[in-house]
Order: structure tokens, then C-alpha cells, then sequence
């Protein structure tokens, strides 16, 4: 297939330390701009134009946007991007609101543009086998799940930290917990009613949270994530007949660059190839979720 061209909008860790190098090692992919808001170093990535954001966005030769700007700015550039025709893979949580993601999937449609979020844990090897185990039928009926994802934030962080660009552990980590939980109810084809959480706070964002949510079907989940302890992810999946933990599940496997495999399959969508695109609709009811547990 051909190869498609992008732009990169945000040039922090994650574009830096794995999305940008990982592509560079694919077939299909070429990064043509970097869009940033500060002066980028003339040697860094000296192929690509250093652009600002609107000058990207109005670049003719860039068909694909990733965005990995603070959470609060996700929906401005997005919508910015599509109304110029770009398909936007952005990432985790896409919105800070169900409300703001249904408005960026409202400009999708109207632009026929590709939107998708970006959880490159969904393909990695972890993944498929939590999804294997689930769909396979010998766990009978789901019950219960609970997972954890987090950390020690020791670190300045202000996109982390503040509550005005979307700051919090759950739309940094908790969100990824989430997505997965309603992943394995979708496959058992339930759907959230219910959820609540005790939130540790500091600086105006949650620096803790322990939350409860439930499905139609009668299944509870718990949910832990944070900033505040040691770096821990797992989820455990309860059936009637077996249980599924896998530790690490948010992260590559040894050799995995599914950072690379995301921008890839992307591409392959906007080309028409067969590909795995993480659905809007799980997106939502992410967002639903998270709605839900931030609700003051």
C-alpha cells in the first residue's frame, strides 16, 4: 500500500520517547510536519517542517494528525484538524466529556474524515490474550473485574497536574482501566448503569481515586488508579468458571512497538486496507464512565 503522510501536534514525552521513533521505523508512515508551540530544535528531525499548529493543519501534504497535547486541548486541535480535512488519531482519554467527544465525532462525519483514540495497548500481546481468554467462552459468564494502573508522579508535571489542561490520574492512567473493562462487557454485551468514586485530591485534580462501577448484566468492577504509590498495572478478570490476570497489560511486550502498529493500522484504515480501528463507540462509553467517576 502506499505511504501516508503525518503530522505530529505536541512534542512531549510520549510523541518524543516512543511515538515519533517508532515510526520512523515503518513502511507506511512518514512524518512530513511537527506542529509545536514552543521553538523546536532545527536538528531535531530535520526531515519533517517545524511548523506551528495552523500552519500543519493548513499543510496540504499532511493527511493524518496525531495529537498528544494536554488532555483539555484534545477536542480544540482535533476539531481544527478534521475541518481541514486531516484524520486525527489522538490520544487517551480523545475528550475530557462524553459531551466533547460526541462533537468531535459530530465534525468527523461531517468532514468523512477518520477519528480514532489512541490506545496502543490494544495491540499488543497482553491484549489479545485478555480478549482470547474472554471471547473463547471457557471463563462462562463474567462476574467481577478489578484493576489498578499507577504510580508515583515525583515529577513536575503540569498537564498531569493541572486541573485546567486536564489534569488527574484517572484521565491519565485510570482511563486505560477502564477502556478494557468495557471492552470484556462488550463482548458479554452489557453496557454501564452505574458508577462512583473516592477521590483523593491535590492541586484541584484527583491524586487517587477507588471507584465502583456496575453493568446492566450485574457484573461490578473496581478500579484503582494514582499518582501517589508504586508503580503497579493489572487487571483480573472473574468468570464463573476461571479467572484472567494479566500484569502489565497496558505496556509493550519485549520487541513490541505498538505505537508504530497504531500509526500503522490507522494508515491502512485511511487507505481502505482491512485494519483494527478502536471503535468511537468504545470511546464514548469510556467517556461515559469517566463522566460518572468525576462527577462532583
Amino acid at each position: 500500500m502506499r505511504t501516508v503522510n503525518w503530522g505530529i501536534i505536541g512534542l512531549g514525552l510520549i510523541s518524543k520517547e516512543f511515538m515519533i521513533p517508532e515510526m520512523l521505523h515503518s513502511d507506511i508512515c512518514r512524518i512530513t510536519a511537527l506542529g509545536s508551540r514552543s521553538k523546536i530544535a532545527d536538528d531535531y528531525l530535520p526531515e519533517a517542517r517545524h511548523l506551528t499548529y495552523d500552519e500543519l493543519f493548513e499543510d496540504p501534504d499532511v493527511e493524518a494528525v496525531y495529537i498528544a497535547v494536554p488532555n483539555a486541548l484534545h477536542a480544540e486541535l482535533a476539531i481544527k484538524a478534521m475541518q481541514h480535512g486531516k484524520h486525527v488519531l489522538c490520544e487517551k482519554p480523545m475528550a475530557c466529556t462524553r459531551e466533547e467527544g460526541e462533537l468531535m465525532a459530530a465534525v468527523a462525519r461531517e468532514n468523512n474524515v477518520l477519528l480514532m483514540e489512541a490506545f496502543m495497548y490494544r495491540y499488543g500481546e497482553n491484549f489479545r490474550k485478555l480478549s482470547e481468554a474472554v471471547s473463547s467462552g471457557n471463563m462462562g459468564q463474567i462476574v467481577g473485574m478489578q484493576g489498578n494502573h499507577g504510580y508515583t508522579l515525583d515529577w513536575a508535571s503540569p498537564a498531569r497536574e493541572d486541573p485546567k489542561l486536564g489534569g488527574g490520574c484517572l484521565y491519565d492512567v485510570g482511563c486505560y482501566v477502564i477502556d478494557c473493562m468495557n471492552y470484556v462487557m462488550g463482548i458479554q454485551g452489557a453496557s454501564v448503569t452505574s458508577g462512583s468514586a473516592s477521590l483523593k485530591m491535590k492541586g484541584g485534580v484527583d491524586w487517587h481515586a477507588a471507584c465502583d462501577v456496575q453493568y446492566d448484566d450485574g457484573t461490578c468492577a473496581c478500579i484503582q488508579s494514582w499518582f501517589d504509590g508504586a508503580q503497579e498495572q493489572r487487571v483480573c478478570i472473574v468468570g464463573q468458571k476461571e479467572t484472567c490476570v494479566i500484569p502489565n497489560i497496558f505496556e509493550p511486550g519485549e520487541g513490541e512497538e505498538l505505537y508504530r502498529i497504531e500509526a500503522e493500522e490507522f494508515s491502512k484504515a485511511i487507505c481502505g486496507e482491512d485494519s483494527y480501528i478502536v471503535p468511537l463507540e468504545d470511546t464514548m462509553r469510556n467517556l461515559e464512565v469517566l463522566d460518572m467517576l468525576l462527577s462532583k
